[in-house]
């Protein structure tokens, strides 16, 4: 297990590296919390042994591994609530000075680290990666395996095919219970002088689902882009055909409510 965990945590990072861009953080690889990166690490590496077994013409341990696969990425989005709702307020930059936002009657604060305010490291802070980012990063694992799924379906067949087909919308499924969530319990734009919010000023206010949320429209589109290829790449069967039709009505809805809900923040 030890040696996983780098692995997998690079992996990650790239896929979190254009979210980081719009959270305001430094670059590199984010340190998850433990409770989510396990689960990271183990999907992560059950998704190279589906491949794998595919590959290998071992049928019955891919399904095995699919199998484990929709546990583990069940288990992250879990930690991943926990986090959300056990972190300290959100705050945003106004002329440097941090602005504490209070959040409607939700989850109890545990005062563990100061809040960054810039998207640098504040003294005493928490060196792990704060519940946007985190967030963001169950968000990408679902995403992998929804995109790992769609490259597995065009060979696979019978039992094989049919746990493909339910990794790949139990992916989807999962994304969007988590944008619901999320949507849901944001709190409303911080004010900035004069009243105006504070994310419309052209400035991105660090830390915040305004910031971080736009980051995953770039992989629905990926996903998009991936079922068209198949499609004109591929002979594909009716039956796959239908699937990859579903996933990709299923891709428009989530990225239009991501893009409605969470506009680019311009100039940032």
């Amino acid at each position: 297990m030890k040696f996983l965990v780098p692995v997998a945590l690079v992996a990650l990072s790239l896929a979190v590296t254009a979210g980081s861009a719009f959270a305001g953080g430094d670059a590199g690889p984010p340190l998850y919390p433990s409770a989510v990166n396990v689960q990271l690490v183990r999907t992560e590496a059950l998704l190279q042994k589906a491949t794998d077994y595919q590959d290998e013409g071992d049928a019955a341990k891919a399904v095995a591994a699919l199998t484990a696969t929709r546990s583990h990425l069940k288990k992250a989005w879990t930690a991943a609530k926990y986090i959300i709702e056990h972190a300290p307020p959100p705050v945003a930059a106004d002329g440097g000075v941090a602005i504490r936002v209070k959040v409607p009657a939700k989850p109890k604060v545990v005062p563990k680290a100061k809040a960054h305010t810039s998207g640098g490291a504040v003294a005493g802070a928490s060196p792990f990666a704060d519940q946007y980012t985190t967030a963001l990063g169950v968000l990408n694992l679902q995403h992998d395996v929804a995109t790992t799924a769609l490259g597995m379906l065009d060979t696979a067949s019978g039992p094989l095919l049919s746990s493909v087909s339910t990794s790949l919308f139990y992916a989807l499924n999962a994304r969007d219970t988590a944008i619901a969530y999320i949507k849901k319990i944001q709190p409303p734009p911080v004010a900035a002088d004069g009243g105006v919010p504070a994310h419309s000023s052209g400035g991105a206010v660090a830390g915040s689902w305004a910031t971080v949320m736009p980051g995953v429209a770039p992989y629905i589109d990926d996903e998009v882009q991936q079922i068209e290829a198949l499609r004109a790449s591929t002979n594909l069967s009716p039956g796959r055909t239908t699937v990859l039709s579903k996933a990709e009505l299923q891709d428009i809805d989530t990225g239009k409510t991501i893009t409605q809900t969470w506009p680019p923040v311009v100039g940032g």
